[in-house]
């Protein structure tokens, strides 16, 4: 994921219903809404990546578990496009390296399998069978990695691939005995950054960073505790600003413990508290040291929690009509902006949405 753009709040984009809608800035009023052809069906937007200006996708799915129907959105720069998937499946995450290389990875009734974008189509590639793929991170110079497992959020089985340059392979990654990985952020071929769990001693869980120099794997310990076996919290999404300045979201589950991000300096840790301790479902730079987190929310308006290094800020998105739960999260490279995709749920349908805001 790239981390490139500024959070100011300002200017918001959403589209709903197959519209999007532009908000003025600040000094204006009102909303302006751009029609969207890429948007109006049943279903749902769940993830969205951003590679460059004008190099990102949104993927949802539409149609049942035994017919699936892939959902791909890709910005030109001016607006939202289809894209076709060669294969009916359901996407769980996008990543996007530039406007030649982005990656989809997903399930069907087959099995695991994955897309890669060379710059003019989407091809299938093989995705191995080593658990339900979760996540896919992408870096400019090209380097993905992707994590799969089997309930790896509640320390279940995990696996790490990495993308060759043709296909997905699962590369070997020196993690402690009961560990899980669940989150992952590759800024480069030699800065990878996982996330995850472990429990050594089979009785209580901790958390785990692990970072990848382009040589070596270096693992580095999350203190305070996730819980015990099988009622733990999670580290849901990892954000990597700079060596030095590395965002973890915990999420508490059903664990004894706070919603919290931590934050490492390259040496220690903070822990901060979310704002009313809620639980955050993305996490994406703000490209100025902090971070947006995207809360689990239900209402007629989307949140963003805004931490700036030192406090919390709590932004609304439009307001919208029927009950509305983001997904997930990314700053828009070369503006001041992050977008967000989600699905609002009215009583006969479900309609996806993008959402930028500056």
């Amino acid at each position: 994921m790239r981390r490139n753009a500024a959070l100011v709040a300002a200017t918001a984009l959403a589209c709903g219903a197959g519209t999007v809608a532009l908000a003025a800035p600040a000094n204006a009023a009102g909303w302006r809404n751009i029609s969207s052809a890429a948007l109006s069906y049943n279903g749902s937007l769940d993830r969205v990546d951003f590679g460059a200006k004008n190099a990102g996708w949104a993927v949802g799915a539409a149609g049942s578990f035994f017919s699936p129907q892939a959902k791909i959105v890709r910005w030109t720069g001016s607006a939202w496009a289809a894209d076709k998937s060669p294969v009916g499946f359901t996407p769980t995450d996008v990543a996007v390296s530039s406007g030649s290389k982005a990656w989809i990875i997903g399930y069907n009734l087959g099995g695991t399998l994955g897309l890669y974008w060379n710059g003019t189509k989407w091809s299938q590639v093989a995705y191995p069978m080593v658990g339900f793929p979760t996540a896919v991170s992408a870096a400019p110079d090209g380097a993905a990695y992707s994590i799969a497992g089997a309930d790896a959020a509640s320390g279940g089985l995990s696996a790490v691939l990495r993308w060759t340059g043709s296909a997905w392979a699962e590369t070997k990654v020196p993690l402690p005995a009961s560990s899980s990985i669940t989150a992952v952020d590759v800024r480069a071929k030699n800065d990878v950054w996982l996330a995850g769990s472990t429990s050594a001693t089979g009785t209580s869980v901790t958390g785990l960073v692990m970072h990848f120099n382009g040589t070596s794997w270096k693992k580095i310990d999350v203190p305070g505790s996730l819980g015990v076996p099988g009622y733990q919290g999670t580290l849901h999404r990892i954000v990597a600003n700079s060596p030095t300045n590395v965002y973890v979201l915990r999420v508490r589950q059903n664990a004894q413990i706070t919603n919290a991000i931590q934050r490492y300096n390259g040496s220690t840790w903070k822990t901060v508290n979310t704002p009313l301790n809620a639980a955050g479902i993305g996490l994406s730079s703000d490209a100025r040291g902090g971070v947006v987190m995207l809360p689990i929310t239900t209402g007629t308006k989307t949140q963003y929690m805004h931490y700036n290094g030192s406090s919390w800020t709590t932004l609304n998105g439009p307001a919208r009509t029927g009950t509305v739960q983001a997904t997930d999260a990314d700053p828009r490279p070369g503006t001041t902006a992050i977008v967000s995709a989600g699905t609002a749920s009215h009583p006969d349908k479900k309609t996806p949405f993008i959402e930028y805001f500056s």
